[in-house]
């Protein structure tokens, strides 16, 4: 699949403007690159690490886009972040990179009779996607996350650092979250570890690239039931556990968003379980935990991770309100995971 990549080189004070100009061609999804200082505010927004320096800010600005090649001879659909083929779907011709640069320019020109504009540069180039679709794959290799546990991407063939008796688990995270390599994921792992016995049974609310419920499968749990609000992670999911050698019997896998269809997914799979496990974030663990209660056992337990520690009082506050004693609190970097017993007293569920 070929794209031309467009690239608009301006400064700090234009980027807005011309992002405008941009959405009014048609063009609705765009990257700035800059080095204005991010606010505390916004590492704060952040989900991964920051950048520990961006560079001087020069003042310039670069805005970047992407439309796919008139030369592509498949004209399936293809999410482009531009409407120029997002929109309506069809089958209509996609503008030369010149007619569509002239287009913008045209729209400059406008704006200039009234706003002190600076005329930009344009440039663009063609890429084949084989080239950088996968080139992320270069940087994600074989680790250890635990003393006995290797994650090993699924396109790695040997492993040297692998000892007799080590769980290895093969993962191709594709488009979903979960290599692994996150704190929050080795927080909710390693919790999991400490309950899992033969005869455990797992829900993995927001499963990802399904990282949680193969490892305790593979440590030896008896099955796992996985939900995400995306279809890609709940199709990598199924096909992670084929990597590992799980089949329907052990690993299923189900496109739900639990907070707004938690009774149809209560009564899609096959309740009670001894552990649910949610790597999301503060925001989402907090109106879960209204929900998870009535998937648990008598006395199940919930680990929940995805928090920053200036959140983890409001998912204290929301798993003591909804009746789940809190067992272990347990931190890694920014990071805080929660262990906590669901009490008899925890009401939403037939198995209390």
């Amino acid at each position: 699949m070929k794209w031309i990549k467009y690239d608009v080189r301006t400064n700090t004070r234009d980027a807005e403007t011309l992002g405008e100009i941009l959405e009014e061609c048609g063009i609705c999804g765009y990257e700035i690159t800059d080095h204005v200082p991010l606010t505390e505010k916004e590492e704060k927004k952040m989900y991964t690490d920051i950048p520990a320096d961006l560079g001087p800010d020069d003042g310039s600005s670069i805005l970047t886009f992407y439309t796919e090649s008139p030369e592509n001879a498949a004209k399936d659909f293809f999410s482009t972040g531009s409407s120029l083929r997002d929109e309506e779907l069809s089958d209509a011709p996609i503008p030369a990179p010149e007619e569509l640069i002239s287009s913008i320019m045209n729209k400059i020109e406008k704006r200039q009779a009234f706003l002190p504009l600076q005329t930009p540069e344009i440039t663009y180039c063609q890429q084949d996607d084989s080239l950088w679709k996968d080139k992320w794959k270069e940087n994600f290799k074989p680790f250890r996350i635990a003393d006995d546990i290797v994650i090993k991407p699924s396109w790695w063939e040997s492993l040297e650092d692998v000892r007799e008796g080590d769980i290895v688990v093969q993962i191709d995270p594709g488009s979903a979250f979960g290599t692994g390599t996150h704190e929050t994921t080795r927080l909710c792992l390693l919790s999991l570890r400490k309950y899992i016995t033969p005869e455990t049974t797992i829900l993995d609310a927001g499963c990802g690239s399904g990282i949680l419920a193969i490892s305790a499968l593979l440590c030896g749990a008896k099955s796992a039931f996985c939900l995400d609000i995306d279809p890609a992670a709940v199709n990598g999911t199924l096909e992670n556990g084929e990597h590992n050698g799980l089949d329907s019997h052990r690993l299923a896998a189900m496109h739900a968003n639990i907070l707004e269809d938690s009774d149809a997914i209560y009564h899609a799979c096959q309740p009670p379980y001894q552990i649910a496990v949610a790597n999301i974030l503060a925001d989402v663990i907090i109106p879960l935990s209204d929900h998870i209660g009535k998937f648990l056992d008598r006395d199940g337990i919930f680990i929940s991770s995805g928090i920053l520690a200036e959140k983890a009082q409001e998912v204290e506050h929301a798993l003591t309100r909804n009746h789940f004693q809190i067992i272990e609190k347990n931190t890694l970097g920014e990071w805080v995971s929660f262990v906590c017993r669901k009490n008899k007293v925890n009401t939403g569920t037939p198995f209390s």
